[in-house]
């Protein structure tokens, strides 16, 4: 008796916004939405008295992201040093006790819900055939078959939890990366790049989109912004960056926007009121020292001062117990022309032990012998 196997999309909505009660479904509502499936309450119920007006969504299609995930999931290779666990929707979970008190990850905190552009819609939809790797997708409303989407909450677009600055991957795994406004939410963003680029395939691309001057906003944490200049640095030791953009939504317009709009919000109502009757050019022509005196600088509320400060100072006090700390080097100058001719020399040499090796794997003894191999990395981890 013959199986037919059902064939995946290339594409599927996951997420929705129903605009009635009648478009509603239960079980994608309840799992969008944590809090009303705590609460016990009605979905028809909690929807038309709150959920409509704020927008609220649900997922959809979960089977079918089911059936893509695990076809997706089997083209990707995954270290074998790092513990997976397989969630019931299929998504692999790398986000141990440890890592997640480490990293301080809170149970339940808004996930970032933003869609891709244009030009990356297209770009993936190009090459069908290719592997992307999504760092921090947040909510993505689309779900494609090339996209491995991973965060540290999980949606229903999520592939794989974890943090950037360990990835559970195999090296050279993917032909594109897209990170967009994530690296300002990691602890440590020079990690994270360092493993951006060891999970990228040679000649393959990624895509950083990295905010500068932007006021605080979680996600759950916030850490580094950084200049054009900051965003390149972590990526020229391994990637020739051939280009550097201020898009639209990087405009200095969008900064001005976000900081007035927070520091209106942060002021008692009459405060506010005459904050928004003030003009640029009266900011612009009266002095900070003068300003710090006026009530929509005293009368911000201290969190939203927080939020678009211009800076910050702290004093600290170095542990006891905090042992002995190596002293830093140096870094080297770059090469000069001998040592261009030796590097050069020695990626041609590693090109041609990548083709031996890529050989090597395609025959029949390294087949045969993978169960020996797959003992091997066993008892090493049991030793351990």
């Amino acid at each position: 008796m013959s199986t037919v196997t059902e064939t995946v999309p290339d594409e599927v909505p996951c997420v929705v916004r129903p605009a009635t009660a009648a478009e509603l479904d239960e079980a994608g509502y309840r799992a969008a939405n944590p809090d009303v499936a705590r609460s016990g309450e009605s979905v028809e119920a909690h929807f038309r008295t709150l959920g409509q007006a704020e927008g609220r969504v649900q997922w959809v299609n979960t089977d079918t992201v089911r059936r893509m995930r695990a076809e997706k999931l089997r083209r990707v290779g995954m270290r074998d040093d790092m513990p997976l666990t397989r969630m019931p929707d299929g998504a692999l979970n790398a986000l141990s006790p440890e890592v997640v008190r480490g990293f301080n990850i809170p149970d339940d905190v808004p996930v970032s819900a933003h869609p891709y552009g244009t030009p990356v819609i297209e770009l993936i939809q190009r090459n069908r055939d290719k592997l992307f790797l999504d760092l921090g997708a947040g909510l993505r409303h689309t779900y494609y078959a090339n996209v491995v989407n991973t965060d540290i909450y999980d949606t229903v677009c999520t592939d794989v939890m974890c943090v950037g600055e360990a990835l559970p991957f195999e090296s050279e795994q993917f032909d594109f990366i897209l990170c967009f406004a994530v690296l300002e939410h990691t602890k440590r963003p020079w990690d994270v790049a360092r493993e951006m680029c060891r999970v990228l395939k040679p000649g393959g691309t990624l895509m950083v989109d990295w905010p500068f001057l932007q006021p605080v906003h979680g996600y759950p944490h916030h850490y580094y912004n950084a200049t054009p200049q900051g965003n390149r640095s972590l990526f020229e030791e391994f990637c020739d960056v051939i280009s550097s953009e201020i898009a639209w939504h990087h405009h200095p317009a969008i900064s001005v926007h976000w900081i007035l709009t927070a520091w209106r919000n942060g002021l008692p109502p009459r405060q506010a009121k005459a904050f928004e009757a003030l003009t640029v050019g009266a900011l612009i022509e009266t002095s900070p020292d003068e300003q710090m005196h006026r009530d929509y600088c005293t009368e911000l509320h201290p969190e939203l001062k927080k939020a678009i400060a211009a800076g910050s100072l702290i004093t600290a006090v170095k542990r006891q117990n905090a042992g002995r700390i190596t002293a830093a080097t140096m870094p080297a100058s770059g090469p000069n022309a001998a040592d261009n001719g030796r590097i050069a020399s020695l990626e041609s040499e590693i090109a041609g032990l990548r083709l031996q090796l890529d050989a090597l794997r395609q025959s029949t003894s390294w087949r045969v012998t993978e169960p020996l191999r797959s003992a091997g990395r066993w008892l090493r981890r049991v030793r351990r």
